[in-house]
């Protein structure tokens, strides 16, 4: 009887110390396949974080290089421009005064295009050359939407007569500046005084 309740005590403790099906733990596969599932999320949100935030610098990063490509259009035609219309030959006053249109639009075209032959001609006899060249030029203002830009530019403009000593000059100009069929063209040319602030 003693041999039983030992036998039976002995067979209860057996079965309650073997493993329940439902707590068996994961086998290794099943936890490698979930590591790297989490891994290869990880990886892809770090990608697209980093692809969003490059797009959004490259665009950022265009914008600006787009405006200083701008800027230095402007500034080069500007300067060009400038130069042309500050310079004039008695010798081939017409042609210099084409030249001047040709760089220029909106009401300073209209007002080279009512150049006087009385004023040609003045130029002639008194056998002037003028000769401009830019020293500095900076842009004020440039609207790359609007097509319309201002700048900022000092001239020498060396003049010549028949018979006598070339004299030097400088000056200041505002200018005004639209891009027609994008190209940049002088449309406002207004003397600064060199007292001017």
């Amino acid at each position: 009887m003693a041999d039983e309740v030992v036998e039976s005590t002995s067979d209860t403790l057996d079965d309650s110390d073997a493993p329940d099906a439902l707590d068996t733990p994961e086998s290794p596969d099943t936890s490698r396949r979930l590591l790297w599932i989490g891994v290869a999320a990880l990886v892809v949100a770090v990608a697209f974080a980093g692809w969003a935030g490059f797009s959004w610098w490259r665009a950022a990063d265009d914008d600006a290089l787009r405006y200083a490509q701008a800027r230095d259009d402007v500034l080069a035609a500007g300067r060009s421009h400038v130069t042309l219309l500050t310079t004039l030959d008695y010798h081939d006053i017409d042609g210099g005064i084409r030249s001047w249109l040709a760089v220029s639009t909106g009401p300073l075209r209209e007002q080279l295009t009512r150049t006087e032959e009385s004023t040609k001609q003045t130029l002639r006899e008194a056998g002037t050359v003028a000769t401009g060249r830019v020293l500095d030029a900076a842009v004020s203002e440039l609207d790359e939407r609007a097509g319309t830009a201002k700048l900022l530019v000092s001239v020498e403009i060396a003049t010549q007569q028949q018979g006598s000593a070339a004299a030097s000059k400088r000056n200041r100009f505002v200018v005004g500046m639209s891009r027609l069929d994008g190209e940049w063209k002088l449309s406002a040319l207004d003397q600064v005084p060199l007292g001017a602030q």
